[in-house]
């Protein structure tokens, strides 16, 4: 258990760099601290700064985002001591030495495989609490959001995209949000949401599904639909066994039943609401071989940010490059890299009605591989 954090342990450097725009903005002395090749032209100039060097302005930082980040991957390969790689976390964040408890910190921050190449880059990105608190390991712990936004006021911030290749040629890759603090750099989240792609039309008043039942002995789906369907028509149908039920009169409907396809195949139920047609529920199968165990929505969770959230669990058959979870009315999201590092994701859902989505991507496109509605 994470003990909860205090403002009195992080505040004593919100002074450093009071002066400092936030949102990703770094000065020249941030960035180019540990560039050879760096211009000579935007070094200060001793003869007619003579005081430059000895008097440094109260808001320098040492070091670089870029250099924080290749010596934590650095020393999480060659540490024996976590300790030393949860020096280079901010004080609020979980894995800092003084929060993470020892018997569970070598799994969290010690690696296996020594490090052949790191590649960092600083990326453009506003830094705000929502967007640190995407980050997963943030989600599951106690943090709460007046905290991140005392960790940030007055700080510099980047975000910082890192690719890692081991020995054996595997690449991981992730991304970090550093903040100054005390004067030098720190890791306040990994892995935050920075995914552009659009979002659908939130609303979408449609109540179809109660449940699916698999029979793995006949592959077969019966999809129940629920007492008072919401909808003007639905349809279900086997994606790849091309089995398909629907009607335009579901309120007369108890269930459909389809056929599948044994080798893997999607459930796909879609409504039709106005006009307007969109995927309401989307479950893979044979159920042994999918990557959402299952879903479970909390109407009272403990946290502050949401009034409800969802609890996507994993099977840890997911394989690809990232998972992302997220609630389609809400807005909120989540991930993690690997696909096959998550056992589960958490987001916030509207408390009225909303939509979990999760996303699999193992190349270039995202796949969608599940859809659930919620009803409170």
């Amino acid at each position: 258990m994470v003990p909860p954090t205090t403002r009195r342990r992080y505040l004593s450097g919100l002074a450093i760099a009071a002066s400092a725009s936030l949102g990703g903005c770094l000065s020249n002395a941030a960035t180019n601290d540990d560039d050879p090749d760096a211009d000579a032209d935007d070094a200060p100039n001793d003869e007619s700064e003579p005081d430059s060097e000895t008097q440094p302005s109260s808001d320098d930082v040492s070091g670089t985002p870029e250099t924080l980040l290749r010596q934590y991957v650095e020393t999480s390969a060659e540490a024996s001591d976590p300790a030393e790689v949860g020096a280079y976390f901010h004080p609020i964040h979980p894995f800092h030495p003084d929060t993470l408890e020892a018997e569970t910190a070598e799994a969290w921050l010690l690696k296996d495989d020594p490090v052949s190449e790191i590649e960092t880059e600083t990326t453009d990105r506003d830094v705000t609490p929502n967007a640190v608190l995407s980050a997963p390991v943030l989600q599951a712990s106690s943090i709460e959001r007046d905290a991140v936004a005392d960790a940030l006021e007055g700080e510099r911030t980047a975000v910082v995209d890192v690719s890692v290749i081991d020995e054996s040629g595997e690449t991981t890759a992730f991304n970090a949000v550093t903040v100054t603090a005390d004067g030098e750099w720190s890791i306040l989240a990994q892995g935050i949401e920075t995914d552009d792609r659009p979002k659908e039309p939130s609303s979408f008043d449609a109540r179809v599904v109660e449940d699916i039942e698999f029979d793995a002995e006949a592959d077969r789906a019966r999809v129940q639909l629920v007492d008072s369907p919401v909808a003007d028509s639905v349809t279900a149908k086997a994606e790849t066994a091309y089995s398909s039920r629907s009607s335009s009169t579901p309120a007369v409907i108890d269930y459909f039943d389809l056929s599948l396809d044994p080798d893997g195949d999607e459930v796909v139920v879609t409504a039709t609401v106005d006009g307007e047609t969109r995927p309401v529920h989307r479950e893979q199968y044979p159920v042994a071989d999918r990557a959402v165990d299952e879903i479970s929505f909390d109407e009272r969770p403990d946290t502050e940010l949401f009034d409800a959230t969802a609890r996507v669990e994993f099977t840890g058959e997911q394989t690809g490059d990232r998972i992302v979870v997220e609630s389609t009315v809400q807005g909120d999201e989540a991930s993690i890299e690997p696909a096959d590092t998550a056992t589960h994701l958490t987001v916030g859902v509207d408390a009225e009605d909303d939509e979990v989505v999760v996303t699999l991507t193992d190349g270039e496109e995202p796949e969608e591989i599940h859809r659930e509605r919620y009803y409170p």
